[in-house]
């Protein structure tokens, strides 16, 4: 029987990279939400935050109507919205930390994938160490 070592190192190829991706979702998702739509909502409540943050009055000129999102989640959980404010550039700022270091993790397995020449290599390539991640995420 013979077997074509090219197109089984393919299949080992797309198997290692689908795991990759299904291991980057998954880190995304010790930090944010990933459905459709969610990002855009984290971009306007940044910059409903961003704008009361800027305020040198801790929000108190910025009219509740640019705040939408803020002014109900601030009521909702009893807090001002400077304080819901500074939560979400809280947030933000942890999520960018935990997104550099889940990038630096892909573009290194999606390298080592690429170098890799046999498929021990090829499936080493997909054993990508989150600790530091979980962690830094339940700080």
């Amino acid at each position: 029987m013979l077997f074509n070592v090219s197109a089984d190192l393919s299949l080992e190829r797309i198997q290692a990279q689908t795991d990759i991706d299904r291991q980057v979702r998954l880190a995304r998702m010790l930090f944010i939400t990933v459905i459709p739509g969610q990002e855009a909502v984290y971009a306007l409540k940044l910059r409903e935050a961003e704008l009361i943050a800027a305020d040198p009055r801790q929000g108190g000129t910025v009219p509740e109507g640019e705040t939408p999102h803020i002014t109900a989640e601030a009521a909702e959980d009893g807090v001002s919205r400077f304080e819901k404010a500074a939560e979400i550039l809280t947030r933000d700022q942890h999520w960018k930390v935990g997104s550099r270091m889940i990038e630096a993790l892909r573009r290194s397995a999606n390298a080592a994938l690429a170098a890799a020449k046999t498929a021990p290599e090829i499936r080493a390539a997909a054993e990508i160490d989150w600790r530091a991640v979980r962690a830094f995420a339940q700080a």
